[in-house]
């Protein structure tokens, strides 16, 4: 189930072609948070405007 939410970082790190042990992981890692974060703030402002309060 983890492979699934490290696929987006992991699939950036093989198209950029990083391949060092190092680099990948802290690229990895940085790349996760980005592409999450707009997920989860693009959900919430989906379910915020399509579920006026």
């Amino acid at each position: 189930m983890m492979n699934w939410f490290l696929w987006p970082g992991d699939r950036l790190c093989d198209v950029l072609g990083l391949r060092e042990a190092g680099d990948r992981q802290g690229f990895r890692t940085f790349a996760n948070i980005i592409i999450w974060g707009v997920v989860i703030v693009g959900t919430a402002i989906f379910v915020g405007t399509s579920f006026p309060g």
